[in-house]
Order: C-alpha cells, then sequence, then structure tokens
C-alpha cells in the first residue's frame, strides 16, 4: 500500500463503518412512520448539504448541473432510484429483514458488473461469468427452498446498480448529485410533513429527543458521502472495491447478534454462493490489477 492509500485510508475506513452501522441508527426510529423518517431525511440532508456545498464552494457546480437539460434528465431519474433504496431499506430494517438488506448490498458488485456488460459494452471474463452464474444460483435457492423471491435484496442491489450506471453518464460530483437529489424530493418530503404534522398523526407527545434524532438524519447521510468523497481522491480503485464489503458484513453481524434474525440453512447457502461469487469477482480484480501495473511498469 503506497502513502497515497494510507492517507485515505482512514475516511474510507469510517465511510464504510459509518455505512455499516446505520441500521442502528433507523432501529432507533423503527417506532416513528416511516413516511415521516424518509422526509427528514430528505430534509436535513438537503440543509447539510447546502452547507458543505457552501463551504466548499461548489455552487458553480450545482448551477452548471441544473443548467444542463441532460443532466436534468438524468438527476430525475437517479432521483427516483434513491427515493426506492432509502425506502426498501427503511422498510428493512424497520420489518426485521436486515439479512435481505445485507444480501442486497453483497450482491450490488455482481450487478453493477452485468449492468456494465448489457449497457456500457464492457466485457465479462471468464471469472466474472462464474461468479454472475453463483450469484443467480444462490438466489435461485432461495426462491425454490422459501419460497419466495428476495425482492427486497433485489430491489436494493438493482436501484443502488442503476443509481451507479446512470452517475457513470453524468459529470456531477456525488455532493452536487445527491443536494439536486434531495431538493427535487424536497416538495414531497415537505407535503409528507405537512400533512402527518397538520394532522397531528406523528406529533403527539413527541419530545426535544426525538426531533433532535429526526434531524440527525442529515449527518447519517451525508457524513459518510463526505469521507467517502476525501478517500475516492487517494485511494485506489481496487482497495475500495474491497472496502466495500464492510458496510453489509457489519449489517449481517449486526441483524444476527444484536437483533436476532434468524438465519435459514436456505437463506445461508444465498450467501455461502454470494461469498462465492465476490471471492472470484475480487481475485479477477486483484489479477488484473496487478497485470496492468506491470504492464505499466514494462
Amino acid at each position: 500500500m503506497n502513502m497515497s492509500d494510507n492517507k485515505g485510508m482512514v475516511p474510507a475506513l469510517s465511510a464504510y463503518i459509518l455505512w455499516g452501522i446505520a441500521p442502528i441508527y433507523f432501529k432507533w426510529m423503527a417506532d416513528e412512520n416511516p413516511l415521516d423518517i424518509i422526509a427528514n431525511r430528505v430534509l436535513w440532508s438537503v440543509i447539510l448539504l447546502a452547507i458543505v456545498i457552501s463551504v466548499m464552494g461548489k455552487w458553480g457546480n450545482v448551477k452548471a448541473a441544473l443548467s444542463s437539460m441532460k443532466t436534468v434528465r438524468t438527476l430525475l431519474a437517479t432521483t427516483l432510484l434513491i427515493a426506492v433504496n432509502w425506502s426498501v431499506f427503511i422498510y428493512a430494517i424497520a420489518t426485521d429483514r436486515m439479512l435481505d438488506a445485507s444480501l442486497g448490498y453483497y450482491i450490488n458488485p455482481l450487478l453493477s458488473v452485468t449492468l456494465a456488460y448489457f449497457f456500457l459494452n464492457e466485457r465479462l471474463n471468464k471469472m466474472q461469468v462464474i461468479a454472475l452464474v453463483l450469484a443467480v444460483v444462490g438466489v435461485s435457492i432461495q426462491v425454490f427452498e422459501l419460497g419466495y423471491l428476495p425482492w427486497i435484496s433485489i430491489l436494493l442491489a438493482s436501484s443502488f446498480g442503476f443509481y451507479g450506471l446512470f452517475h457513470k453518464k453524468t459529470p456531477t460530483d456525488s455532493f452536487t448529485s445527491l443536494f439536486v437529489e434531495t431538493s427535487l424530493l424536497l416538495p414531497i418530503a415537505l407535503a409528507v410533513m405537512t400533512y402527518l404534522y397538520g394532522s397531528s398523526i406523528v406529533i403527539s407527545d413527541r419530545d426535544s429527543s426525538t426531533w433532535l434524532m429526526f434531524m440527525l438524519a442529515g449527518p447519517v447521510t451525508t457524513l459518510p458521502l463526505l469521507l467517502f468523497s476525501m478517500a475516492s481522491k487517494t485511494v485506489k480503485l481496487s482497495t475500495l472495491g474491497f472496502l466495500q464489503y464492510i458496510g453489509p458484513t457489519m449489517i449481517l453481524g449486526l441483524a444476527i447478534f444484536v437483533y436476532g434474525e434468524v438465519l435459514e440453512p436456505a437463506k445461508g447457502l444465498t450467501f455461502i454462493f454470494i461469498w462465492a461469487g465476490l471471492f472470484l469477482y475480487g481475485f479477477d480484480s486483484v489479477r488484473r490489477d496487478a497485470k496492468r501495473r506491470k504492464q505499466l511498469k514494462n
């Protein structure tokens, strides 16, 4: 690991650990109305991102993004995808389906490779094809043994996978994109809050500590992104590729050892096949990265 990697490892690890423990926050909020949680997440993310963008002097980036109709259309699509992703994730946590959420984020890298093949004309090598087959077999086991499609896992993986795919086609940085996306969701969030608070459905007997917990939705969303943005400038992509499994691994551990979710044999087999696929995918990535470095030296 070079000095550049060392410099970015602390923010990189911090970002993935914060993403990994995010379910703890949403578990604390599980008794609240899910629509209220999502609306507050949007509101406080917009406020905090506006502060961050002001400090970083990036309002020009926001203006540039909004002046391009192509970028705006893409961000409208990513806004819908992030709304789906956030909603499904909060639902998974509130209904004790954290194992499904963990599985979704394990599947995501393999799904991203598939999307790149179909939409970006990136070729798949033999090792990647085997990894994808293992993932499909793993999901199929759960379908046949448990009798249902792991829709939470698939929705989380696909929404995040397509989110990343669309962002490959936009020149905007992560803060600008998330600010625009949450700003587009803000009118809906405010309408939801107006309905809920105006009808006193959710605010009866709500104390100041609960309001503070709602405000924390902003940092919970944006702080890991800020740290990841710092890390991505110095840490190699291959290193970040391995670190991304910290999050779903922590969610898996929380689900089983803290919140007592049961890992049925069929679901356990699904994880084993997914992990096997990820191992092959990671091994192939390391091998190709080493080959590229060797070619550069020559």
